[in-house]
């Protein structure tokens, strides 16, 4: 089973919903219209094993990372948080203390970010292989603007990447993923700055060939990376800043002059937005190595069972 393609059956069913949901299944965050308001809602989770390794990892770089990826979906829709509220299962031999500094660490985490943790649930798990799940609600408003969606991006746009790609996991599992900030008050800034000039926008979870690819696909558009403009972090390659995953960076397409940084963070050209009848592309994402143009939408992560 490939998530992407169980994602695409959940999608088919987006017409069928009320029309009070703003932004449906298909967007980093959902979006509900009530009271004369608006609410953004999104729900992630980190299983270790699979996105931290537990033996190598402290409990509270764990917490820390099980907010971050969920608060990283705020920053691609350009939105002011909320609140969190957290459901953790633990296995049965994790321990009060571990446990305590577990959720410790996520409050800390989700007042740093001005997103407090103001509920959820607890449950312990019989099977004593059974991983750490944590499952992470966040809650947020909209920015300055509108939400900035991935079915924005129009022909003549520059693709744009926030920081440096790559190199994200060393081999003993630590590296930037434990320990990055999610780009909110940057993203609010570029919407601030750009305004209707900020067509799309993604947080770089899945890697940035596979985030682009959601962009170009959701905005019915082509897309050319530049591999020799990737920003890439220490020794990784090009290749690496397209597939490596856990960046959670933001690649967004806009028109017009973009700052070359904000607060410091570097903003880097990496591609161009071409419309989607182009037909002397290979396919919907390109990367351009020199002379050679070949595909990099299945470039980065996907879940497979």
């Amino acid at each position: 089973m490939r998530e992407f393609d169980l994602l695409r059956h959940i999608y088919r069913s987006n017409d069928r919903l009320d029309r009070a949901v703003g932004i449906p299944p298909g967007d980093d965050m959902g979006m509900i219209r009530f009271g004369g308001g608006e609410v953004l809602a999104a729900v992630d989770q980190l299983v270790a094993g699979r996105h931290v390794r537990i033996e190598t990892t402290s409990v509270e770089l764990v917490g820390r990372k099980a907010i971050t990826r969920s608060l990283s979906d705020i920053a691609a829709m350009a939105a002011r948080p909320l609140c969190t509220l957290v459901a953790a299962t633990l296995p049965p031999e994790f321990g009060e203390d571990r446990a305590r500094q577990l959720f410790e660490s996520m409050r800390r985490t989700c007042e740093r970010f001005e997103c407090p943790l103001i509920g959820g649930d607890l449950a312990f798990h019989g099977d004593p292989d059974h991983p750490l799940v944590c499952s992470v609600t966040v809650l947020a408003e909209p920015g300055p603007t509108p939400p900035v969606l991935r079915s924005g991006a129009r022909p003549g746009d520059t693709l744009y990447v926030t920081g440096q790609l790559g190199g994200t996991m060393l081999d003993d599992g630590s590296g930037h993923h434990l320990t990055f900030d999610p780009r909110i008050t940057e993203a609010l800034m570029l919407a601030e700055l750009l305004g209707d000039r900020l067509h799309a926008m993604i947080d770089l979870s899945d890697g940035l060939g596979r985030d682009a690819d959601h962009i170009a696909e959701a905005s019915e558009v082509k897309i050319v990376i530049d591999a020799a403009r990737l920003p890439c972090r220490g020794n990784a390659s090009w290749k690496d800043a397209l597939q490596n995953g856990e960046d959670y960076e933001l690649c967004f397409a806009a028109s017009g002059s973009v700052p070359s940084e904000v607060r410091g963070v570097p903003i880097t050209p990496v591609g161009e937005v071409l419309s989607g009848e182009t037909g002397e592309l290979p396919a919907r994402l390109c990367v351009r190595d020199g002379d050679t143009l070949r595909e990099a939408g299945e470039l980065g992560w996907q879940h497979e069972a």
